[in-house]
């Protein structure tokens, strides 16, 4: 299969024209599609309830999308507002039991979802944090270790927020399910720029979100699958008319749908679902195999320009374990980032981690090489 022009398709992206846009991992580049998409959401708000149907068909069709995406069954995609409430959708289900009441995570997960899982010793859980030995990759080992007969769930990230970090999943998830534990994967970093097959993974859930590698255009989007045979032995705790089993008939009680869905609650923002479709389907089209292949190559010219300028990174260096982000230790962090984005190179930071750029696929060469030559002065 040939792969795609990424230098040609950066004409589908206004930020990339008008900027070098190394961000992606914070907020992506927002496709010219779904700018048109928007448009055409903002002609059906007059519409008012003529609207409903045509509404409701997209968000079918963006569970169908997230589906393809992750190779997942349709009805094993829940969506939620965000990707803590697919989390909480989850966590309220899952009740501790005598002798399994153990929830394993780790130190360089996402300070919303480490708020959540260590609520939950409030429920009778006990929550145990396993920290990166280095403070930079994930602790696959270590994690392992943790993992036995007492833990009931292990909820880690597949990609650290922080540093893109990537986790070798296969041995935490085999040692997890030699337990009986249910995994939770928080993919939010993954999605659009790592691939994922929920098949091949093995995880009961996998939670992520469009506004990053996936070009969301704005926040109000996130979405669960849920392995089907888990869904359907797990009741929701907090239940919602769109997760039920026909929500349209209004019933005065409530039936569970099939599937995943039984977790979704109170409409999603429509507004949201139209801003998401342009970049799953851009994910689709390119395939995510070939983005990450090019922000390899990218990522990889920009190691090397940094090596040379003496700049130690704070993510691993290897493939295998490091997603779409690139952390670089350069003096003053904050002040770097914002007189790079003065001069229309846009980058961030984050408190120990440096500067942190992410080649989107259609970034170019010369993008690397104009950050890199302002980077001297930081160094």
């Amino acid at each position: 299969m040939t792969a795609p022009d990424f230098p040609a398709l950066r004409r589908r992206f206004p930020t990339l024209v008008e900027r070098s846009y190394f961000a992606t991992h914070c907020l992506g580049p927002v496709l010219d599609a779904t700018l048109a998409d928007l448009d055409e959401y903002r002609r059906t708000i007059p519409l008012r309830n003529r609207a409903i149907d045509t509404w409701l068909a997209r968000i079918d069709e963006i569970r169908g999308l997230f589906a393809r995406l992750v190779n997942a069954g349709a009805d094993e995609i829940a969506l939620a507002g965000n990707a803590t409430a697919c989390h909480a959708a989850v966590a309220a289900a899952l009740v501790p039991a005598p002798g399994r009441a153990r929830i394993v995570t780790t130190t360089l997960d996402f300070p919303s979802t480490r708020y959540l899982w260590h609520a939950q010793a409030a429920r009778g859980f006990e929550v145990i944090d396993v920290r990166s030995p280095d403070g930079i990759a994930m602790p696959v080992d270590e994690l392992v270790a943790a993992i036995d007969e007492r833990v009931a769930i292990v909820a880690v990230s597949l990609v650290a927020y922080g540093n893109g970090a990537l986790l070798r999943a296969r041995p935490v998830i085999e040692a997890a399910r030699a337990a009986g534990a249910v995994v939770v994967l928080d993919a939010y970093q993954a999605a659009g720029i790592v691939p994922i097959d929920v098949r091949a993974l093995d995880a009961d859930v996998v939670v992520a979100g469009t506004h990053k590698w996936l070009h969301g255009a704005s926040n109000g989007l996130a979405f669960a699958y849920i392995r089907r045979a888990l869904a359907e032995r797990l009741a929701p705790a907090y239940p919602g008319w769109f997760g039920h089993a026909r929500m349209l008939d209004f019933d005065p009680a409530y039936a569970p749908a099939a599937g995943a869905r039984r977790f979704e609650q109170g409409s999603p923002s429509v507004e949201a679902v139209y801003a998401a479709r342009a970049g799953v389907r851009f994910a689709l089209e390119a395939g995510v195999a070939a983005i990450r292949a090019r922000s390899f190559a990218l990522s990889d010219y920009l190691i090397a320009g940094a090596d040379g300028l003496g700049v130690s990174l704070g993510m691993p260096r290897v493939h295998a374990e490091r997603a779409g982000v690139v952390c670089l230790d350069v003096r003053d962090p904050e002040r770097a980032a914002s007189e790079l984005s003065a001069l229309g190179i846009d980058v961030d930071t984050r408190p120990g981690t440096g500067i942190r750029l992410s080649c989107h696929p259609c970034n170019l060469h010369d993008d690397v090489d104009r950050v890199l030559a302002e980077l001297r002065r930081y160094t």
